[in-house]
Order: structure tokens, then sequence, then C-alpha cells
């Protein structure tokens, strides 16, 4: 009997990112290959790389240089396929599959065997290949690209194409999970906003986000990042779709700047008033939402002045999530041709603002101390690389929280006390198991 190829699939970057992974996994398994969860045991490693930071490029960059020097047969998929030159100088004969490519990537594996270096750019149906069902979360892909054109932004070049899967797939993708004791449905997109949009059937998102809902089952859906142009457009009935007993209150708007001039330097879709218009009218409608946002901080024309307008929307806005990202050049974009500002004043405006945000996520978090919160368990945490620490679960306002004495299963919902918290989350002593 010959021996099923091993392949190990490390994965960066966002939860689309992750679900490509699941796309490819479920591939190489339908191909006959064996995953595997070491690079030790692999006879080819599939690095689904994220180009939207240059440290994590940079670490992407190395840790290829260090499986090439191992003489790992690569194969690199995700957004830094777009950057081939880059690939192949670190490594001539990796297989590179491109994000419109990834069913591909038994092929490329082979390619990556026989060190020929094939790129792999097709375009592909994503739809058919199903998805793999890990309970109790489920990553689901609604849609790819956006209508944006951000000077700053090289996802746009790596994922050039605007496409929205058919409703009637998503939910048969849910109802699958469902089946299978799935109890967060995760939807991913680069901008869950475009949703609908190329499709001949007319749903836009809140719509689907309702026949979602409408699906029988004990389930909680975790809507991905929409950009605030599309938040503010579809604001009423994003709101009472997200009311929703099976959403989670939780929403992700990425403002990237407190400065309306720079706002508009960066060429975003939005202003910053829309932004405070938007959470100003959720907060009204949903009081307990949970708000995540992301700040770029060091645009190449970001002024002082500027970057204290970014202080001051994070101090009145308190988001619960603060998403921070010193700015770096990326290649192709408009911003990488502007004069950059000098390195030590990006990193001092990042650690004061990481530092704001710290704060009013502490305090914000501090305030459900005493409180008992439903949490639906949704994994293990790891000591030592072993599974042996405490459970962490999510509240139905996305809250993250650290269960303290809990024996059952995941996917379970308990009742726990709040006992302390800090900028990331909140800790909880179990009282006992709820039905939701």
């Amino acid at each position: 009997m010959i021996a099923k190829r091993k392949v190990y699939i490390e994965t960066y970057g966002c939860t689309l990112n992750q679900s490509d992974s699941d796309i490819i996994s479920l591939s190489l398994k339908k191909s006959g290959y064996e995953l595997t969860t070491s690079e030790s045991f692999a006879d080819a490693v599939v690095i689904n790389t994220c180009t939207v930071k240059g440290a994590t490029e940079n670490k992407i960059s190395e840790r290829m240089k260090k499986l090439t020097q191992n003489k790992v047969p690569l194969v690199i998929a995700g957004c830094m396929s777009a950057n081939e030159r880059l690939i192949k100088k670190i490594n001539p004969h990796a297989a590179i599959v491109g994000t419109t490519s990834i069913t591909s990537v038994a092929e490329a594996i082979n390619d990556a065997l026989s060190g020929n270096g094939t790129v792999f750019k097709n375009r592909e149906d994503k739809e058919t290949i199903g998805r793999p069902v890990s309970a109790p979360i489920m990553r689901i892909p609604i849609c790819e690209g956006c209508t944006s054109r951000c000077h700053f932004c090289q996802t746009k070049i790596a994922r050039p194409f605007l496409f929205s899967y058919q409703p009637k797939t998503i939910l048969k993708w849910v109802e699958d999970g469902i089946k299978q004791r799935v109890k967060e449905i995760q939807l991913t997109a680069m901008d869950a906003g475009v949703y609908g949009m190329g499709l001949e059937t007319q749903i836009d998102l809140p719509s689907l986000l309702s026949a979602i809902c409408e699906t029988e089952g004990d389930f909680r859906v975790r809507l991905g990042m929409i950009n605030p142009q599309h938040a503010k457009r579809m604001c009423e009935p994003l709101i009472s779709a997200l009311a929703h007993e099976k959403m989670y209150k939780f929403i992700h708007i990425p403002v990237q700047t407190g400065s309306e001039r720079v706002c508009k330097e960066m060429n975003r879709q939005h202003t910053v008033k829309n932004f405070y218009e938007i959470v100003d009218v959720m907060r009204k409608k949903i009081p307990n939402i949970t708000i995540a946002t992301d700040i770029i901080v060091g645009y190449p024309t970001e002024t002082k002045e500027d970057f204290e307008e970014t202080v001051r929307l994070i101090e009145t806005i308190q988001p619960d999530i603060v998403n921070i990202s010193k700015f770096s050049p990326r290649e192709g974009t408009i911003a990488k041709k502007m004069k950059q500002l000098p390195t030590q004043i990006v990193k001092k405006r990042s650690a004061k603002l990481a530092e704001v945000a710290r704060q009013i996520q502490t305090e914000k978090n501090k305030k459900f101390i005493g409180k008992v919160v439903h949490v639906m368990i949704t994994e293990r945490q790891q000591q030592n690389g072993r599974h042996g620490g405490d459970y962490t679960g999510r509240t139905n306002e996305y809250k993250q929280v650290a269960v303290k004495g809990f024996k059952g299963k995941i996917g379970e919902w308990v009742k726990v006390k709040i006992i302390g918290a800090n900028y990331g989350g909140l800790i909880g002593k179990l009282k006992n198991s709820c039905k939701k």
C-alpha cells in the first residue's frame, strides 16, 4: 500500500484567509492527501499568506527562507501570491497559487514536489468545493473583493475581483454545519457590505442575515468586517438584522483615521463624520452592541494634529476593540510612493494610541465584573502546547470570556459570573449550565 503524501498548512491573516485554508484542506483531502499538524512530518508545506501589514509579510518571508533552507517543497497561496518576484527571489522552485485558484492546490503540491515552480492563477469556482465543518465554529465566506480603492491597500491588488456567493449556497453550508453541531457561524469577507453585488438575485447583506437566522437550530452568527460607506447606506435594515437573537451583537467597522483630511487622502469612500453617525445610531438601537474598528497610525501625510484627532475619536467613541496598525508601505500602492514619516514618530504615536485604547477597553470590560452572563463555550485553552487550561467562550455581545470550572462539552451554553477583566476580555466563574 502506497502511503499518502502529507501536507502541512500554515495560515496567516484574516478570517477570509482562514476560510480559504478550509477550502485548501478540503480540496487536498478529496485529492488523497493527508494533513499533518507539523512541518516535521510533511512532504510539502502550504503557506496561506497575508500582506496587510509589512511586519506580517516580513515574518512570512523569513519563514519561507527557513523552509527553503531545509529543502521543504513549498506552495505559496493567499494575498502574497500577487508578489511573484519576491517569492521567486526567495524560492525559485515554489509553486504559487493565486487567490482565485486555491482549488488547484493539489496540482500545485505535485508541482512543488517536482520543483517546477509553476504559477496557478486561473479563476475557479469555489462554490463547488463545499466547506469543511469543525464544530463548534464554522467559517463561511459570503463575498470577495470590495468597491473601495484605498491608497494604502494591497489586498485589493491580490483580490481584485468582486464576487458574491449565491444565497442558496450559503444557506446550504449553514444548514450542513448546524446538522454537524456547529454553534457559531463566522461570515467572512473583505467587505461584507458588498454582498449581493454581481448577483442576478436581488439580495443584500441584511436580507442574507435574516435568511440565515431563519435556519432552524441553536447557533450564533458573527458578521465580518463592513466598511463605513456600506454600513451607512444600509444602516436601518442592518440594525434590524443584527437585532435578531441569533446574531452576535457585534460589528466591525474600520474607520482607519480620525482626521477628515487624512481620510480623504487615503481615498476612503466615507467620512469620519459618517463613522460617528453610524456608531451613534447603532448604540441607540442596540445599546449593548460591541463596536470594533481599525486604525492606521503614521499614514505618510498624517500630521501631529491629524493624529490627535484620531486620539479624540477613540476617546469619544470608546470602541470595545481597536485594531491598531503602524502604517507600512505596500508594493503597488499609491501610498508607497509618498514621503514616509520617520519610524520613531510612527512608533511613538502607535504606542500612545494603544495605551489610550487599552485603558478604554479595560474600563469597559471591568463594568461586567459581578454580572452573570450567558456564555457559549467555543474552545479549550492550551497549556504548554496541550489542552488542559480553562475553557473560553463568547457572550451574546461577542465578548471573550475565560471560564473557570467548566467540565462540559464545547458548544454548551453556561451561566458565568464575571470575576475579573482586562483589555482583552473577561474572566468568569461557572455558575451552571443553561439552555438557550
